[in-house]
């Protein structure tokens, strides 16, 4: 192995680390922003994700009026912050719950990970604080079978390698963007001439796949004067 891999290995090392600090953070103000939520805010997250932050009384007028406009089921609308402790019903994990917990987090989170992750990358936002070591990823399988069935979130899907990928909210991808999520491989990172090469693509054609997803939150990306450009899928890792 060469100076250049491992230099490569500490850079996405780097950014695996830099998530985990940025997961504890956001476990810290997820409470803070939804209970902080303004009109504007509600309305673009309502247009935009299908979604309503209803926990402030005194905006019940407009969460009524923003549920009718764009038709937002009662599962998309979340009526509490929850914390970690009210996922516990009896010292048990209550899994409907803990589906609320993670769908909380994950609609905060929407600007890192485009609201599409991995099942492990699901669990490992609700296996901190108070969950650490109590919640399984058999518990967040129901959690997210939970949310599915009441139509909470937008696809649950299987991909050829057995990875169950979660799609939170109806982002409207590409058939391109959803090629190149099939082929990511088991590292997480691939780059424009893999793509190229597994999907018989154009130079072209894989760079506007590529862009829109580092665009969208779900790729991210490196570079390097040897390598050149890598885009990292940290929620799509194996």
């Amino acid at each position: 192995m060469g100076i250049r891999d491992i230099e490569e290995r500490i850079r996405i090392r780097e950014l695996k680390r830099k998530k985990g600090v940025e997961l504890k953070l956001i476990e810290l103000e997820n409470k803070a922003k939804i209970e902080n939520m303004t009109k504007d805010r509600l309305a673009e997250i309502a247009q935009k994700h299908g979604v309503i932050i209803a926990v402030d009384d005194s905006l019940k007028a407009e969460i009524e009026e923003l549920q009718k406009k764009y038709n937002i089921p009662k599962s998309r609308i979340i009526t509490k912050a929850m914390e970690e402790q009210d996922v516990f019903v009896k010292s048990k994990i209550d899994h409907e719950r803990l589906g609320q917990l993670i769908y909380q987090r994950v609609m905060m989170d929407k600007h890192e990970t485009g609201g599409l992750l991995t099942l492990p990358d699901i669990f490992e936002r609700v296996n901190v604080g108070l969950l650490e070591g109590q919640v399984t990823m058999k518990d967040v399988g129901k959690s997210i079978d939970i949310l599915k069935k009441s139509n909470a979130i937008y696809d649950v899907e299987k991909l050829g390698s057995g990875l169950i990928m979660v799609s939170f909210f109806p982002v409207q991808y590409t058939s391109d963007q959803a090629s190149v999520l099939k082929i990511v491989p088991n590292d997480g990172v691939l780059n424009t001439q893999f793509v190229c090469s597994s999907l018989n693509w154009s130079k072209d054609r894989a760079d506007r796949a590529l862009d829109s997803l580092e665009a969208s939150g779900i790729a991210r990306v490196t570079e390097s004067y040897r390598e050149g450009k890598k885009y990292f899928f940290p929620n799509i890792k194996r």
